[in-house]
């Protein structure tokens, strides 16, 4: 079946042969500036692959949030764990000998607390700097659709240009076709 668009030209491409068939002046034609459209078509794959971008673009955010959650998390706990640490410190009677190992065990602990959340928060930067480059390839491929649909719209004109041109020559040819039909009865 044809569609909307293919249908409104059949409709068009009718209307101009009746006009020029029906129409006293040959050659003559009324020029009128195609009207710009505001959409932008693209195919079915180009938006299913910009659809699975921004799915995946979608989905590196959602996770770095979760692992920046957990960081913050694992931080926060670390914290506490260093202020009862303090508190046990300071009403425990413990030797100066254990209290040097509890710091160490605490010092060495929030050491490797503080290089996880390093790792993560370069985690994080890495899938910032993937999701802009998916952001630079989306709309690099928005520039070449819009200037395909320039160009698709120029051919388009073109065709229609042409297309006016050869009915004129046909309706010409018929003219003389006809002319010279009638010079052949008459004679």
């Amino acid at each position: 079946m044809w569609s909307n668009k293919a249908r409104s030209y059949v409709t068009v491409l009718l209307l101009l042969a009746c006009f020029l068939f029906f129409s006293s002046g040959i050659g003559s034609c009324s020029g009128k500036a195609a009207e710009e459209q505001d959409t932008l078509t693209i195919s079915r794959k180009d938006w299913e692959t910009l659809q699975r971008n921004n799915a995946e673009q979608a989905k590196a955010l959602r996770e770095s949030q979760a692992e920046l959650s957990e960081v913050k998390k694992a931080q926060a706990e670390s914290e506490k764990a260093l202020i009862e640490a303090q508190s046990l410190l300071e009403t425990s009677q413990m030797t100066s000998d254990e209290m040097t190992k509890l710091c160490a065990t605490l010092l060495n602990e929030l050491n490797l607390s503080r290089a996880e959340n390093a790792k993560l928060t370069q985690e994080l930067k890495d899938a910032k700097a993937e999701s802009m480059t998916a952001s630079d390839a989306i709309a690099k491929a928005n520039q070449y659709l819009a200037d395909t649909r320039e160009e698709i719209l120029a051919n388009e004109a073109a065709w229609r240009k042409r297309e006016a041109q050869l009915e004129r020559q046909r309706l010409l040819w018929q003219i003389v076709a006809v002319v010279l039909g009638g010079v052949a009865i008459a004679a």
